[in-house]
C-alpha cells in the first residue's frame, strides 16, 4: 500500500547496492545495504546490509571494485528475493534516497518488476549527487563522486564500494548538504 503521509513526514531510505556491472539489464545487485532514519535523517530507526547471490555472471572490472569472489559469496549471501522482501517492509512510509539515485534506482525498479513487487511509499527519490551540484557549479568540489563529497566534509567513509559504508556516507553527505540548505529555509519562513 503506497503511503498517504505528507512528504515532509516521510522517513528517508537511504539505499546502496554494489552491482556486477553497470547496467541493470545485464548485472544484478551483488550487495545492498539500506538505512532507514526519520524525516531529517539524524535519527537511524534500521540498518540492512547484506550480500546477494547474482542471477548473471560478474564482470571482473565490478568485482575488483566491490570485492566479489564466488567463494566469498558462497557462504554469506541470500537470495535477491529474500534482501527486496525485508528492504521493502523497511521503506514503509519512506522517500528512496541514494548518491547517483538513478542509477540505485534503475537496480531496484528492476528487482521489485521482475518479482511484481512495487515501492509501498512515496514516488519521489532524493539524489544526493543532484543535492550536491551547487558545490560542484561554484569549484569547491572537483567532481561528485560519494568518496569525494565524504573527504570535503569530513565523513567517515572507510570501505568504499561496500553497500553499508556507501549508504552511510551518502546519509552523512545528505546531512551536511542540509545544513547549508538550512539558512535557504529559514529565509523562506521569515
Amino acid at each position: 500500500m503506497v503511503s498517504r503521509l505528507p512528504i515532509k513526514q516521510l522517513n528517508l531510505f537511504f539505499f546502496d547496492a554494489e552491482t556486477g556491472g553497470l547496467n541493470y539489464l545485464l548485472s544484478d545487485m551483488i550487495e545492498v545495504a539500506c538505512i532507514v532514519t526519520d524525516p531529517t535523517g539524524q535519527t537511524v530507526h534500521e540498518e540492512y546490509c547484506v550480500k546477494v547471490i547474482p542471477e548473471r555472471p560478474v564482470d571482473p572490472g565490478a568485482a575488483r571494485i566491490n570485492g566479489y569472489t564466488q567463494e566469498k559469496w558462497a557462504t554469506e549471501a541470500i537470495t535477491l528475493d529474500a534482501a527486496m522482501v525485508r528492504m521493502l517492509k523497511m521503506a514503509q512510509n519512506t522517500l528512496f534516497t541514494a548518491h547517483n539515485a538513478p542509477f540505485d534506482w534503475g537496480f531496484f525498479e528492476h528487482a521489485m518488476a521482475k518479482r511484481a513487487m512495487r515501492w509501498p511509499s512515496d514516488y519521489h527519490r532524493i539524489d544526493t549527487v543532484a543535492l550536491a551540484f551547487p558545490l560542484l557549479r561554484a569549484g569547491m568540489v572537483t567532481n561528485l563522486k560519494l568518496a569525494t563529497l565524504a573527504q570535503y566534509f569530513n565523513i567517515p567513509h572507510d570501505n568504499a564500494h561496500t553497500a553499508l559504508s556507501d549508504a552511510r556516507a551518502c546519509r552523512g553527505v545528505y546531512l551536511k548538504l542540509m545544513e547549508r540548505y538550512a539558512p535557504l529555509f529559514e529565509k523562506e519562513s521569515t
